[in-house]
Formats: C-alpha cells, sequence, structure tokens
C-alpha cells in the first residue's frame, strides 16, 4: 500500500510535505503520464485499472481499463506542481477555485485497500436467476433473456427468451452467454455495492 514516508531521502529538506493530487491525463493516455510522472524527483504515483474478461463468440479476451478514465493521483510536494503539469500525458491538475485540490488521505487509504497493487481483478461474471442476460453464439446469438436455471456441474444455463410472441426455456452452454452490461467499469460498481 503506498504512503509517503517523509523521513525518507525521498523528500528532501526545505520541501513541504507532500500532499495527494488528481491530475487530468490527455484521452486513453493515463498510462503514459503514470509512467513518465515517477521519473521526477518526490513523484508517487497511484494508477488504479480493472483487469477483466469477457465473453466473445471468438472466446474469452481479456483487457484492461483504467478505473478512473483520463485521471490518476499523483504525491508530490506543491512547489512541483508546474514541472507535474508539464509531464508528458498530463494534461493538468484539478483545482477546487483558484487552487489545487488535494485529495484527503481517508479516501486514497480507501483506493489503497480497494486496489493495493494499483490493479482490481474482476472474475467471470455469476449469473443469478432472474438475470437478464445476452447470448453471444450458437443458434440464438444477439437475443437477450432471463436465467431460469443454472446447471453449474452441465456447465449450462437456462434461459427464457421470447420467441414468436411466447415465451420459451432453452438451455445454452455458459461459454455462449454474458452479462447484459459487459462495460467492466459496470461490473465492478454492481459487485462493489
Amino acid at each position: 500500500m503506498p504512503t509517503l514516508n517523509t523521513d525518507s531521502p525521498a523528500v528532501s529538506p526545505g520541501i513541504s510535505a507532500a500532499s495527494w493530487f488528481c491530475v487530468r491525463s490527455q484521452p486513453r493516455r493515463e498510462a503514459l503520464a503514470a509512467r513518465c510522472l515517477p521519473t521526477l524527483d518526490n513523484v508517487e504515483v497511484f494508477y488504479p485499472v480493472v483487469n477483466y474478461s469477457r465473453r466473445t463468440r471468438y472466446g474469452e479476451r481479456k483487457g484492461r481499463v483504467a478505473l478512473f478514465p483520463s485521471y490518476l493521483f499523483a504525491c508530490f510536494p506543491i512547489e512541483m506542481s508546474k514541472q507535474v503539469t508539464y509531464t508528458l500525458g498530463v494534461v493538468r491538475l484539478l483545482r477546487r477555485g483558484p487552487d489545487l485540490a488535494t485529495i484527503p488521505e481517508a479516501v486514497m487509504q480507501e483506493l489503497f485497500t480497494l486496489a493495493p497493487d494499483g490493479t482490481i481483478r474482476l472474475d467471470d461474471p455469476e449469473f443469478r436467476i432472474g438475470e437478464k442476460i445476452k447470448i453471444i453464439g450458437g443458434a440464438f446469438r444477439g437475443w437477450e433473456g432471463k436465467v431460469l436455471r443454472l446447471a453449474p456441474a452441465k456447465k449450462r444455463i437456462s434461459v427464457l427468451l421470447e420467441f414468436l410472441g411466447q415465451e420459451r426455456s432453452v438451455d445454452v452452454p455458459l461459454t455462449e452467454i454474458d452479462m447484459l452490461e459487459s462495460s467492466p467499469r459496470a461490473r465492478l460498481a454492481s459487485t462493489v455495492q
């Protein structure tokens, strides 16, 4: 868990204690900013990402997205704000009025607890009875339905589909089903609640 140790040689005498700030990056260049900022002296970076897997008709695909698109967090003495702002990949530092907005230590500790190594891993979705799903493979590809029964031993799910004006139960392999909302950030929000 990242913390700032003011007794370490990373904070030189004469420079005020560091605080956490929110850094706005260029669109889809958070990782570039996260790589470049630590090259500055006395700058620590926290860039939380979500690793996820999703099912497609071609099989499982792995992906990685920023938890907060176009934002990351940096800890540095306020005197270094200009250097941080002009770092590759950085657009600006967030402000609250005329002053830079500092992130409270309690908020940062909560983020460190959520993603100790900066990475949040999303496991395969667990389907629940009554949950809406979409079918991504097989004869019913593109259809949406509701989960009726789970059969994990058979690796199948019974899905209720509307077909020709009537509702029918169809057994579908787990590999051909995905959550209706497959956005990793939306999946993370539903697991955290």
